[in-house]
């Protein structure tokens, strides 16, 4: 059983068996706004929201959330929808993983710290870009919680994305922390 996912696919498992991860992501999702020309224009911001919650809830999985931001956040009504670079063919799905990536790492730090670390070890992810900054600067060390939440919550709730490097750090970033003690190779006891 996976109580900390050690990437963006492994998140959906974590929450469903680590109830206290759960609540943390849950808590922190509706008072934290989400940026970014995908979700401006009328109530796209809360709808993307509302499907997160319902993701973090375990109502829905990841390919039901892709769906839902294509009918509830549809291309044609965005200020934006002319621009192919903001609605590249994958934009759901771009979504949908850098904010779920975003809020459970957000959950996972300040779990993290509840128990008592002041570190986490990001491991490397199957899925990784290996050129990607995250990739080269942060996955496969163990760092300090603090810095890299506070860079989270600085790019995320601030949008300023002027900050050194933390996970996720853009959007198709995998990269999730796990307690220091644990290895790459040790699925078993996540």
């Amino acid at each position: 059983m996976t109580q900390w996912a050690s990437h963006y696919l492994e998140i959906p498992e974590a929450i469903r068996s680590n109830d206290a991860l759960q609540t943390q992501i849950a808590d922190i999702i509706p008072g934290r706004p989400i940026y970014g020309k995908r979700v401006e224009g009328g109530n796209r911001e809360q709808n993307a929201r509302d499907i997160l919650i319902d993701f973090f809830d375990c109502k829905i999985e990841y390919q039901e959330a892709y769906e839902r931001v294509l009918q509830e956040l549809p291309r044609r009504e965005s200020p934006h929808s002319h621009d192919n670079n903001t609605f590249s063919s994958d934009w759901n799905e771009a979504l949908i993983r850098m904010q779920a990536v975003r809020f459970y790492n957000h959950g996972a730090f300040l779990q993290l710290k509840e128990l008592g670390y002041s570190e986490c070890y990001i491991p490397h992810s199957p899925h990784e870009d290996r050129g990607s900054e995250c990739t080269r600067k942060l996955a496969g060390n163990t760092w300090e919680i603090d810095p890299l939440l506070n860079r989270l919550k600085e790019r995320y709730d601030n949008e300023n994305y002027d900050t050194p490097v933390t996970i996720p750090s853009r959007p198709n970033c995998t990269h999730t922390p796990i307690p220091p003690d644990i290895s790459e190779d040790d699925s078993q006891s996540r």
